[in-house]
């Protein structure tokens, strides 16, 4: 019954799916919503251009694959481009004939490496800033950013596994130098808005973005702008002394909700309910799943690893369609794709990367996609939507397949 089950998902998907590798994804209109998850290899990156044209970045993937203790996979197109040259690219490419050069939002999920960049003496450094252009300094540099959004102050709540201090300075100099040469508005993320991220050209009915969650604190109902956070403050958690009572940087991670009519797609960060048996408010997942409901799309929690996506959150959203910025073997893990597919058992899976030394192999045949640039392209009034991977090697960027268009529940 197993095997029969696999063969009706695997047929389900592939009567869905067309493949015309040379294809180019037609530009952007006024009135769709374009979602890229642009693949580095490096990380996790986001490019959102709402429907009058506003443009968002939410992260900007930048590890130097450096020795983990995990086999990183391969950097796409290939090890001479920086993660902050391919994200360029791709924004010239892909955004609006009326972009201006500048990008109306980055958001900042969370101080890792693999979000934001990794500082290093090997790379260059900005002439007149004078910090090193790491891959969200390298595309600030390139296309100004108006709004930075981070998840918070990185001194506010300690975490135990922060990026390294000088990384944090780098920022820091960076955004000192954007709001003075670019007039950057630098903010932290409010974790119980709805107005904080808005198209910036005209009012479109029925989209909003719904923050729910940020630096530990999370959203109580959508009803609502009230949060609240089970975290100890910095100072009691440096009274108790134990290193292990500090939250992990991933559990800060910046969350939200993208409503375009009745299309929704979540993002999260990195957040997770890992640990959760040290310390209850190790896990971020279970409260946020309390105002989340159903979704047409969801980007994985941390890259669809161990100890992320659990079974709160998931039958909550209950995704039609699952995005991972894959870019470790360890991504994504057996057992957390049996809890999505348990919560949503028809689920499209698309991977950006999959590593060789991956264990997902039982799982192949229900999985949409293991590489390449993944597009979800939302209508006009967001009934239907289209997804389509995108060659990652290819500077053409051209189609290698797509899925839909689908139904809006």
């Amino acid at each position: 019954m197993k095997n029969f089950s696999f063969v009706i998902a695997c047929t389900a998907l592939l009567l869905s799916a067309s493949c015309a590798p040379t294809a180019k994804l037609s530009p952007w209109k006024e009135g769709v919503l374009d979602i890229h998850a642009i693949n580095t290899g490096r990380g996790e990156s986001m490019f959102f251009v709402f429907p009058d044209g506003t443009t968002m970045l939410v992260d900007a993937a930048g590890s130097l694959l450096k020795k983990h203790k995990y086999m990183p996979t391969a950097p796409k197109p290939d090890s001479t481009s920086t993660s902050g040259k391919v994200i360029i690219d791709y924004i010239k490419h892909f955004a609006p004939k009326n972009f201006s050069d500048s990008l109306d939002y980055f958001v900042l999920s969370h101080y890792h490496t693999d979000h934001m960049g990794d500082c290093s003496k090997s790379l260059p450094q900005h002439p007149d800033g004078h910090f090193w252009l790491t891959s969200l300094c390298e595309v600030g540099s390139a296309f100004p950013y108006k709004r930075l959004i981070s998840r918070g102050d990185p001194t506010e709540v300690k975490a135990s596994n922060s990026a390294r201090g000088d990384n944090i300075a780098n920022f820091a100099k960076f955004v000192n130098w954007s709001a003075k040469v670019n007039g950057t508005r630098y903010e932290f993320f409010d974790p119980a808005s709805d107005s904080q991220i808005v198209p910036v050209h005209k009012n479109i009915p029925g989209f909003c973005v719904h923050n729910i969650a940020a630096n530990g604190r999370y959203r109580l109902s959508m009803d609502s702008h009230e949060w609240a956070t089970d975290m100890p403050s910095k100072a009691v958690l440096d009274s108790i002394g134990d290193p292990k009572a500090y939250p992990g940087e991933n559990a800060l991670s910046c969350a939200f909700i993208l409503s375009y009519g009745p299309f929704d797609i979540y993002s999260g960060g990195d957040l997770q309910w890992s640990h959760k048996d040290i310390h209850d408010y190790f896990d971020i997942e279970t409260p946020v799943s309390r105002v989340c409901h159903k979704v047409e799309v969801m980007k994985a929690n941390h890259h669809c690893t161990k100890g992320a996506n659990g079974p709160e959150l998931l039958n909550a959203l209950r995704p039609d369609a699952l995005l991972a910025h894959v870019w470790r073997d360890v991504q994504p893990n057996p057992q957390t794709l049996d809890i999505v597919f348990a919560a949503s058992p028809d689920c499209k899976v698309f991977l950006t990367n999959l590593a060789p030394g991956n264990l997902i192999k039982d799982y192949l045949d229900r999985i949409a996609s293991t590489s390449g640039h993944i597009v979800v392209r939302v209508a006009k009034g967001g009934k239907t939507y289209t997804i389509y991977t995108i060659d990652d090697t290819d500077p053409a960027y051209h189609i290698t397949c797509k899925w839909g268009p689908f139904e809006c529940r």
